[in-house]
């Protein structure tokens, strides 16, 4: 049975969980209906619209993780189903993080502005590239698809430290524990490095902007600047949301001991990713951000209404 504590923080799960879904599913059903209404998708509406339905599935199958841990009885489950859920969960957080990446990428290349012929001939490239970093990224998740199996051992001992609801030393081995980390950092280290890149250069560039600026004309802050601001905080945020969330699994999985109480924590911490960051893209998308102060406007009203 959960104590109080940790009963309070599967609330706040389950609060993060329903913030994601209606965050995704707000960016995801506002991307879909203008695809439908313009008989096209822009290249950054493709990408919205995939990071939006990866994250929802990633934020049911972590929960569906978390829930079979937590209160399974009979132990986790067979083999079989383990891998299912595992392998599942595995591709949600590969195409959840890479989307993102592209995300990234393509603010990069639309918003900076460089002389340098490498960065415009990428520029003139910009579904190309995309299409090149999604391809690059199959090889990673394809390494990653024999780690389910190492689930098992792990989940199976949690449930029976969860059961006698005592802090014990997990049936992971050094070398299974050394193989967790390998596979999850060389998946992990492109990406991050790539959005990292990004984001300097794009201050860069807002540097190299506002100095030309400050020569030219009297307005400190134009069209330009706003989007490399936008551009900027939405970077900034996915870093640290992507920061967060690999910490939290090196602290699930690296670690000797865990108490119940801290488990539920540290996913907390990791359901902040695919929940929060979702409205952080709002709020830096024109189109996005009006149709949610639209639809805020509207609920006001009916809510007065009542």
């Amino acid at each position: 049975m959960l104590n109080v504590l940790e009963k309070v923080f599967m609330t706040v799960t389950g609060g993060e969980l329903i913030i994601g879904i209606l965050g995704n599913g707000f960016i995801g059903l506002t991307t879909f209906i203008a695809w439908i209404r313009n008989q096209k998708l822009c290249l950054v509406d493709f990408i919205l619209t995939s990071l939006a339905f990866a994250r929802i599935s990633q934020l049911w199958l972590t929960v569906a993780n978390l829930f079979s841990v937590l209160l399974y009885q009979e132990g986790f489950g067979t083999v079989e189903r383990n891998y299912v859920l595992a392998s599942s969960l595995i591709l949600a957080n590969h195409l959840s993080i890479w989307l993102a990446t592209c995300l990234v990428v393509f603010y990069f290349l639309k918003i900076a502005s460089f002389s340098n012929l490498p960065f415009l001939w990428l520029k003139r490239r910009i579904k190309k590239v995309v299409f090149i970093l999604l391809l690059l990224s199959v090889p990673f998740l394809f390494m990653s698809f024999p780690f389910p199996y190492s689930f098992d051992g792990f989940w199976y001992h949690t449930q029976n430290i969860l059961e006698r609801n005592i802090t014990e030393l997990y049936n992971v081995t050094q070398s299974q524990k050394l193989k967790f980390m390998l596979i999850f950092t060389a998946g992990s280290i492109p990406p991050f490095s790539l959005s990292l890149i990004s984001f300097f250069l794009l201050l860069c560039s807002l540097w190299k902007h506002k100095k030309h600026i400050e020569l030219s004309v009297s307005d400190s802050r134009d069209a330009s600047m706003e989007a490399h601001f936008r551009a900027m905080r939405t970077v900034f945020f996915f870093l640290v949301f992507f920061a967060l969330y690999h910490l939290a699994f090196f602290m699930t999985f690296g670690g000797h001991f865990l108490l119940v109480t801290t488990f539920i924590i540290i996913e907390n911490v990791a359901f902040l990713y695919p929940s929060i960051h979702p409205f952080i893209l709002i709020l830096g998308n024109q189109k996005l951000r009006q149709t949610f102060a639209s639809l805020l406007r509207q609920i006001e009203s009916c809510l007065k209404g009542m």
